[in-house]
């Protein structure tokens, strides 16, 4: 036994005849659990049966049995055959790997660049190429590789800036920190990122440019990503108002302007805090937080626009020009801008309801009331409010919206100049969270509560119609609520 193991043609025969077939049967058995199972393994498995093993056993035979020369012309032709199909073999696991490491990048924004990804097959390639020049084929590399060094060295000095950019591009690549999508700054430039390769990346930025910037420049940039490691990024706007404000007042201007802000998110809140007392104006900063910085400007517009808005509201008077503070009183110019009593009077007899009312009636209401503004998209009352004035629009369009048992948004009535609302959903608050909306800019006259609940009670008319319509809106309002949970059920229902 020992001498016929000391034999390597006995030990080529007991390959050929015993191990073989069992590969062969057992590759065989593994391809088909493979197919059955629809594994992406299946074709590796498949290469190796049909055309690894077959190759392999040409070449022992020929190498062990017939004892050929590793330099006949046969031995290497077949030798190459069979270093292409395992180099297949591998290139086929390199894919799969990639393929999976792809969709983790997906799912993970941090994910490996495509480039780097492709390095694996280019060392398979390389590994092939010089063990088939080498060990198949007996080619001396020596020379070619001495030569190729000095070519290499003399090309460097050539190409040394688009071999520095192709190293910061790899560096870049490597050490990711930034991906495809990602709103980036750097120096002066700032956008969205588009696409990284090997030499340059392409950034589109505010003014919809695309900007290519070699990597050579970002690879020594200081470079701000507003995308990581999260979206959220805190916007900072500064806002002056009058000396004469008490700060607390201003600053619930500010937040109000910031809650109604679209894009502000309310986890975690928006802030105020004060940041210059000087005489005849304040400094606040507000931080409102929001999730896509490439609408910072918009959001920056939009909170702007509202503070003009809140600060009429809650009597905050923004700063007047300098000359103005010097000649002029600036809180008082801001209050003579406003509607008179007599102006307020002609709005509230402008209103259908209230034009039949004797001259004294319309005189207490005027007293009572006053002249405010709403910008569109602005709440203008919630069904919860503590307080029930008396609301007439001048001017814009408003709409009573509810929520809906599902989440969704439900319009209960269109209100349009004349019209008159108070506290809306009083007797189901809880469960339909009603609210007026203003659709466009819209002008009102609040009446404040006391005074409009006298007027009422000594019109029962009038408080008699104001009941009515105030019940018409809150059956409405129930009657959708109860439609929308009968579809609840009903979709609960087929679900089950």
């Amino acid at each position: 036994m020992a001498e016929l193991l000391a034999d390597p043609r006995a030990i080529w025969a007991v390959v050929l005849i015993v191990v073989v077939p069992v590969l062969v049967v057992g590759v065989g058995e593994l391809e088909e659990r493979l197919r059955q199972r629809d594994s992406v393994f299946t074709g590796i498995v498949a290469t190796v049966r049909r055309w690894a093993i077959p190759l392999f056993t040409v070449w022992a035979l020929a190498r062990g049995l017939l004892d050929l020369e590793p330099s006949r012309a046969i031995v290497r032709v077949i030798g190459t055959a069979l270093l292409l199909t395992l180099a297949a073999v591998a290139l086929q696991a390199v894919r799969i790997v990639v393929a999976a490491l792809r969709r983790r990048g997906r799912d993970d924004r941090r994910g490996l660049p495509a480039l780097v990804l492709a390095l694996p097959r280019l060392v398979v390639v390389l590994v092939t190429f010089w063990i088939l020049l080498d060990g198949v084929w007996g080619v001396d590399l020596t020379a070619a590789f001495t030569a190729l060094g000095v070519t290499s060295l003399v090309v460097s000095f050539a190409l040394q800036d688009t071999l520095s950019g192709l190293a910061s591009g790899f560096l870049l690549l490597s050490d990711a920190p930034f991906q495809p999508g990602d709103w980036i700054k750097f120096g002066d430039l700032e956008g969205r990122v588009k696409d990284i390769n090997w030499r340059s990346s392409r950034i589109e930025d505010r003014n919809g440019d695309l900007v290519v910037v070699p990597n050579s420049q970002l690879a020594n940039a200081v470079i701000v990503n507003f995308d990581e490691p999260a979206r959220l990024h805190r916007v900072v706007v500064p806002v002056q108002v009058a000396f004469s404000n008490p700060p607390t007042l201003a600053k619930e201007m500010l937040l109000d302007a910031a809650r109604s802000t679209p894009g502000v998110l309310a986890d975690p809140p928006p802030t105020a805090r004060v940041v210059q007392i000087d005489d005849p104006l304040m400094g606040y900063e507000v931080d409102l937080w929001i999730e896509d910085f490439s609408r910072a400007p918009r959001v920056r517009s939009d909170f702007g626009s509202l503070v003009w808005y809140q600060s009429e509201r809650h009597g905050v008077p923004l700063p007047s020009p300098a000359y103005d503070l010097y000649v002029y009183d600036g809180p008082q110019a801001q209050v003579s801008g406003k509607p008179d009593l007599a102006e307020i009077r002609r709005r509230l007899r402008g209103a259908p309801l209230l034009g039949q009312l004797d001259q004294d009636d319309v005189g207490r209401l005027a007293a009572a009331g006053r002249a405010v503004r709403f910008a569109a998209g602005e709440t203008i009352l919630e069904g919860d409010a503590a307080r029930r004035d008396l609301c007439v629009i001048w001017s814009g369009r408003a709409r009573v919206v509810f929520e809906l048992p599902d989440g969704g948004l439900a319009e209960a009535a269109e209100l349009g100049p004349g019209d008159l609302f108070g506290q809306i959903s009083r007797i189901d608050r809880a469960r339909a969270g009603a609210r007026v909306v203003a659709v466009t800019d819209c002008e009102l006259v609040v009446v404040e509560e006391e005074a409009a609940g006298a007027v009422a009670s000594r019109n029962p008319a009038l408080a008699e119609v104001l009941n009515q319509l105030a019940a018409t809106r809150r059956r409405r309002i129930e009657r959708m609520i109860d439609a929308a949970m009968r579809r609840s059920d009903d979709e609960g229902g087929d679900a089950g």
